[in-house]
């Protein structure tokens, strides 16, 4: 507790990062912040104070807080308290933004914005306390992600046309063939349906809204696809572009939908996962994935998006104990990370699937050596 005191302070900070229960906090029945504005002291936590829209985002984000701390594997934490440090960090900014922009218009979207990530972390499990949130957060990409809940709550490849899923996969088309028929009927969206309709190598053709239900890839096949053609919701300067990692967990496939299928700038702007922050955290993994980024030499042209995305799916792979190609042999080091910081990193991964994901001490080993292996080769590619 200590620790995060240091790192989290004030009335607001401290209340929405660390309460375990804000439900019983002064101004929970409804009339104010998740915290006690008799104690306010900072600029922004009088103006959350002031503005009861302000006041009713930071009820609900403690709120959807509390639901989100438990990962996304169903057992042992989520790292959303990494990401809630992040996100009131960014929020206690907005003092110091005073003199050109309102702080509650600074705090406004930065609200929206971590509201609708917590709500997209907890979707699959309290799909009703979710969706009002998405729904309202962002409109545009809500129905995508209502689907891929009702998806999720079904095994994996199962029968769609059985008797008992026919209200789900009612839902499932409406909400999607919206999009659909954009894909196929709106010329600015050509080249997606182009790379949907008719798509090489192993990836799956959708022509039809039926199409999506033969299988998990298909379905990722279209989410691929779709993401850059999404309304471009932005809020406090991220586009909302989360796919529940809860929803991969069981839907293995569909972590597909998040890697490179235009091999342009497009690639940039289709979904990304929420796995860093729903799983149980992987400290040693964050320090390296940074480094490597950092030192990530710079690449021309436009396809180097792909070896971008490659590289974060190889990342998300690896985070999920997922089966990873990976060379035969040991792939280099890139520049700036030491042998030790790979073997920290080894030994991490090597605990994390023997407590999470339930694996013997020798399979762990063996899928870690594997992971570190796939995230080294992904790592520094400009595509070429």
């Amino acid at each position: 507790m200590k620790h995060i005191l240091l790192i989290v302070t004030g009335a607001l900070l401290l209340t929405a990062a660390t309460n375990p229960n804000p439900g019983r906090t002064a101004a929970a029945e409804g009339s104010g912040p998740s915290f006690s504005c008799v104690s306010a002291r900072t600029a922004v936590e009088k103006a959350v104070c002031a503005d009861p829209a302000l006041s009713s985002a930071d009820r609900e984000m403690a709120r959807l807080f509390a639901l989100a701390r438990a990962s996304a594997f169903g057992s042992g934490p989520s790292n959303e308290l990494a990401a809630q440090r992040q996100a009131l960090t960014d929020m206690r900014s907005c003092e110091g933004a005073a003199g050109s922009l309102p702080i509650g218009k600074c705090l406004a979207p930065l609200y929206t914005r971590r509201n609708f990530e917590l709500a997209t972390a907890i979707l699959t499990r309290e799909p009703d306390k979710a969706l009002p949130v998405l729904r309202r957060n962002g409109p545009g990409l809500a129905p995508v992600l209502e689907a891929i809940a009702l998806w999720a709550a079904e095994p994996v490849d199962a029968s769609w046309s059985a008797p008992e899923r026919a209200t789900s996969r009612k839902r499932i088309a409406a909400l999607l063939l919206p999009y659909l028929t954009a894909l196929q009927t709106d010329e600015g969206q050509s080249f997606g349906w182009s790379i949907l309709s008719r798509p090489g190598g192993d990836s799956p053709a959708v022509n039809h809204i039926d199409d999506i239900f033969r299988s998990d890839r298909h379905l990722a096949a279209f989410l691929n696809v779709l993401g850059p053609y999404l309304p471009e919701e932005t809020e406090a300067g991220v586009m909302l572009r989360g796919l529940p990692c809860s929803a991969i967990v069981k839907h293995p496939d569909l972590l597909n939908a998040t890697g490179a299928v235009f091999g342009s700038t497009m690639d940039n702007f289709g979904f990304r996962t929420d796995c860093a922050h729903t799983l149980p955290p992987t400290p040693a993994l964050f320090q390296l994935d940074r480094k490597i980024l950092d030192s990530w030499p710079a690449c021309d042209g436009t396809i180097r998006f792909s070896a971008y995305r490659a590289y974060g799916v190889t990342l998300d792979a690896a985070r999920l104990g997922q089966s990873l190609k990976t060379p035969a042999e040991g792939s280099d080091r890139p520049r700036g990370i030491t042998a030790a910081e790979i073997d920290g990193v080894r030994t991490e991964l090597a605990g994390y699937y023997a407590k999470y994901l339930a694996k013997a001490p020798a399979e762990a080993k063996t899928m870690a050596d594997s992971a570190i292996r796939a995230i080294l080769s992904a790592a520094h590619s400009c595509g070429t």
